[in-house]
């Protein structure tokens, strides 16, 4: 019987693939686990790479892989990956993150299987960046390498719940490498996820609806930074990134039976803020407006940034050029 899924999505990640698939396949556990691999298309020698694992390496027949005959993008890679998922518990790496605690699974489902109230355990990670990754002239053995960059500052055991994980802002302190999750805790997979952008903010906290979250201060993975990684592509002057995630947070505020409206609403508030700034909105009065009244009824009656809302996006321009050519023809403007 599975215990764990690991699900470790893939695309262009040729040059990492080799490490991240072995990390998880040389962990040391008392149950069995599975690697299920999906390949989205990807334009490179991935399938050769895992051929030669799957040849060479001794726990090979846990690997599960498939390659989609057609490019589904992320969210529909990582549905398709995870309700093959047999285990109790599903644990997520990227495949250019890579672990680095042999026991790091043993660890994390000890924690679960003793803490039954707890639906996601995560755990530390160091930060490897690769600038300039993907270009010509580099290489990304020889990039620089900062170490002992870590993503928490916690060194004790902590416990959080989903109230840590709605708040004003968008909320991210857990890297996709050091997660495991309580399957039940999540499945089933909700249809509209496959049309957002991020996977992580809703997964957790559609999973943390069920159970506490329990972090380990051990540094058990990497998680790099280079840019082509996912987390660089995503542009909060663009209107399509607004967009969605928007529709991401309507549908979490949904799915947590509007329980947390008054955080998400601020959320929301300000995605739609941005919305007005967005590159392709510019100048855009009638297509603007609308988004203005979203955002003032969101935050009414304290609107931040009610000069500004009013002034560049809620008044037509010809009255503010009548107002400036008043003010221009009494002296008061220059």
């Amino acid at each position: 019987m599975v215990k764990v899924s690991v699900v470790m999505l893939t695309y262009r990640h040729e040059k990492f693939l080799r490490q991240s698939v072995e990390a998880v396949l040389n962990q040391h556990t008392d149950f069995e686990f599975e690697l299920i691999l999906a390949n989205d298309n990807s334009p490179d020698n991935t399938d050769e790479v895992v051929a030669s694992i799957q040849r060479e390496h001794p726990n090979a027949h846990r690997l599960r892989y498939f390659r989609n005959e057609d490019n589904l993008g992320v969210m529909k890679n990582s549905r398709k990956a995870l309700e093959m998922a047999r285990g109790e518990y599903f644990a997520t790496c990227e495949s250019d993150d890579y672990w680095i605690d042999p026991k790091k699974l043993q660890k994390q489902v000890d924690f679960l299987d003793e803490n039954t109230d707890y639906s996601i355990c995560f755990h530390n990670v160091r930060i490897e960046y690769f600038e300039d990754f993907g270009s010509k002239t580099s290489d990304y053995l020889h990039s620089g390498l900062h170490k002992g960059d870590l993503l928490n500052p916690w060194e004790d055991p902590k416990t959080f719940t989903i109230h840590d994980l709605i708040g004003e802002e968008e909320i991210w302190f857990m890297a996709t490498a050091s997660l495991l999750i309580r399957s039940s805790a999540f499945f089933p997979f909700p249809d509209w996820l496959e049309d957002s952008k991020s996977g992580d903010i809703p997964i957790l906290i559609l999973s943390a609806r069920n159970g506490k979250i329990g972090y380990l201060p051990d540094i058990m993975a990497v998680y790099r930074k280079h840019a082509g990684g996912a987390s660089l592509t995503d542009h909060k002057s663009d209107e399509r990134f607004l967009r969605n995630r928007i529709y991401m947070y309507d549908h979490l505020n949904q799915d947590t039976d509007l329980v947390f409206s008054d955080r998400f609403h601020r959320v929301l508030a300000g995605y739609y803020f941005l919305l007005l700034k967005s590159d392709q909105l510019n100048d855009q009065y009638l297509k603007k407006l609308p988004i203005a009244l979203k955002y003032l009824k969101l935050t009414f009656p304290n609107v931040p940034h009610s000069f500004e809302l009013i002034r560049d996006h809620l008044l037509p321009p010809f009255i503010l050029g009548i107002y400036g050519a008043l003010k221009k023809a009494l002296g008061l403007w220059k």
